[in-house]
């Protein structure tokens, strides 16, 4: 059995969802971000409406391999924020160098696929085709043969990048040829294929919703619920809201010298670096799920 699904960015101007989910379309991934600092301004449109109409929905950000990796994959995790149970892996789309070389190309993909995996919780896709076997030299390096591939390649039997033996989702066309179907609500648009069922799709996303009203109340004496976002600095806009102040105000009554503001800015991440070496995390200032539970536990 094949299911069909799309992929869409700000290139296909606004979609109508519920349309889309009236055909044929079982899953959709938006483009969420690239490099540093885009977001692609239809993202959050996107991302609430593939949930809204009933689709299982993925994410991706488009690789800029000629900047920080780490840096690509906080910008990536802090607009996408938690993943709901029937997101799909968050995909890593490499199909550009940015003028770097092939062994620096590689080991920039591993250093983003590591940042990022710690913060979502989650093993990311890699998307790639044509520029992993020519380019980068094929690669055939288990830690990227273990991830799952989306391959792009829009002919009939496409040559698999040299690390799988298989590919997960198949992009196999732009929406105008190589048997591109008609996907009523959005604009011609990459297309993609899932060989599997609609439980076997389902078994592909894992995780808890994310709970848009902001943090989830916790019962007396529970620790809360870590409210699906991350705290980052620098961000636009600034990371704020209550959720902010109640870590706020816990890093005060575990001794720590910071304003109660509800804004997550310099001073906020230089008291979470503190927290996180005090307690053998990794200190890199962002206030994912893991530190968190760490600040309220106990």
């Amino acid at each position: 059995m094949t299911l069909l699904g799309i992929d869409v960015s700000h290139h296909q101007e606004d979609v109508d969802w519920f349309a889309v989910a009236r055909g044929d379309v079982k899953f959709a991934l938006a483009k969420a971000t690239e490099g540093n600092q885009f977001v692609d301004p239809r993202f959050s449109r996107n991302w609430a409406g593939i949930q809204q109409a009933g689709l299982v929905r993925g994410t991706y950000h488009f690789a800029r391999p000629g900047r920080d990796p780490e840096t690509q994959a906080v910008h990536f995790a802090s607009v996408v924020g938690a993943l709901g149970f029937n997101d799909l892996p968050p995909v890593l789309d490499i199909e550009e160098d940015d003028g770097q070389k092939p062994a620096d190309v590689v080991n920039w993909v591993r250093q983003f696929l590591t940042k990022a995996d710690a913060l979502f919780g989650r093993k990311l896709m890699i998307y790639t085709g044509a520029f992993w076997r020519g380019p980068l030299g094929n690669p055939k390096d288990a830690f990227f043969a273990e991830r799952m591939l989306w391959l792009a390649a829009y002919v009939k039997n496409p040559v698999l990048p040299g690390a799988w033996s298989r590919s997960t989702l198949w992009q196999y066309t732009d929406g105008r040829s190589n048997g591109a179907v008609s996907v009523p609500g959005v604009r011609p648009c990459d297309q993609n294929r899932f060989e599997g069922t609609d439980a076997d799709l389902a078994a592909l996303c894992r995780g808890t919703m994310p709970s848009p009203a902001g943090p989830v109340p916790a019962s007396p004496g529970a620790t809360p619920a870590w409210p699906g976002t991350f705290f980052v600095f620098p961000h636009q806009p600034a990371i704020a809201g209550e959720a902010v102040k109640q870590w706020q105000a816990r890093m005060v009554t575990l001794g720590f010298d910071l304003d109660v503001d509800g804004v997550f800015g310099p001073q906020a991440k230089a008291t979470c670096m503190a927290f996180q070496r005090e307690n053998g995390l990794s200190a890199d200032g962002i206030v994912g799920r893991r530190t968190w539970d760490r600040c309220f536990a106990g």
